[in-house]
């Protein structure tokens, strides 16, 4: 039989959805091959925050990271070396987006003896980039914020009521924006000798370069989101969330308990697509049909 590839949201890692993925049958699952987690770098990112908090860093060490080496198959390359394959090396749909296989082993040997102590000097040496991390989430929920004003002042200016004056889809709005976004999106965070012509060669097959191009219509959904939704509570975590579901584009499953904007934006991004979102207790109750 196929395999069945998933994604999984670090929230199916808290500790009441946990035990029941631990003590399910989805290792001897991913062992067989039936299932094919997607661990991506937004995941392990997330998960090794945990190990900056005593209290959940017994969990992650002892439990977590265990569980994560025993149904790994294969670990995702970043984004970033992902589109320099597709765009700059011009691979396009034949990148591949998995880890090296000596640098896959290496790390998982490591996750397997990382100090529940708080002493791993690889964490302490990270500290640098999670602050940086965390200064670009403070900022996108600031462009939020600014993106949610100007609409509420361009609606009053000029009276505009969504139910008298009707709301652009989102495909509509994606397609106007989309060349125009990601070539300045290249120019500002892909490394390359000719970004401009680079920009051209995805402006002409867009769909050829599908991680660099799904990352363009995931900023642009957000800044849709943002104003269209203009009361909700801004999700700092938009991004990642977004980053996360990325790798649906070779899964079929994604594992979350969110109830708010990730199940949102699955709901108008890919489950069109026919992805399927399942919570914890769903997803188990799915392996045990398998």
């Amino acid at each position: 039989m196929a395999a069945t590839r998933v994604v999984f949201d670090t929230n199916a890692f808290h500790r009441d959805t946990f035990d029941m993925l631990d003590t399910s049958p989805i290792r001897q699952l991913c062992r067989s091959g039936r299932i094919v987690p997607l661990y991506g770098h937004v995941f392990l990112e997330e998960m090794f925050r945990a190990y900056g908090n005593e209290a959940k860093r017994p969990v992650l060490v002892n439990r977590w990271l265990p569980f994560l080496a025993d149904t790994a198959h294969r670990l995702c390359n970043d984004f970033l070396t992902i589109w320099h394959h597709e765009l700059v090396r011009g691979l396009g749909r034949k990148t591949c987006i998995f880890m090296p296989t000596r640098d896959q082993l290496k790390l998982l040997g490591r996750l397997r003896a990382i100090p529940a102590d708080g002493s791993w000097r690889a964490w302490k040496s990270a500290q640098a980039e999670i602050a940086a991390e965390n200064t670009k989430r403070a900022a996108q929920r600031d462009v939020s914020k600014s993106i949610r004003v100007e609409v509420a002042d361009w609606r009053k200016a000029v009276n505009y009521h969504p139910k008298r004056h009707g709301v652009t889809h989102f495909r509509e709005f994606s397609s106007a924006e989309l060349d125009r976004s990601g070539r300045e999106f290249i120019t500002a965070l892909v490394t390359a000798y000719n970004p401009r012509e680079v920009a051209n060669r995805w402006s002409r097959a867009k769909q050829q370069y599908p991680y660099f191009t799904n990352f363009v219509v995931n900023m642009l959904y957000m800044t849709y989101h943002a104003a269209l939704h203009n009361n909700d509570r801004i999700d700092e975590n938009a991004q990642a969330d977004h980053d996360l579901m990325t790798h649906l584009l070779h899964a079929d499953i994604l594992v979350s308990n969110e109830t708010r904007y990730m199940r949102r934006a699955f709901t108008d991004l890919w489950k069109p697509r026919g992805k399927v979102l399942l919570t914890s207790e769903q997803f188990v109750d799915f392996l045990g049909k398998l």
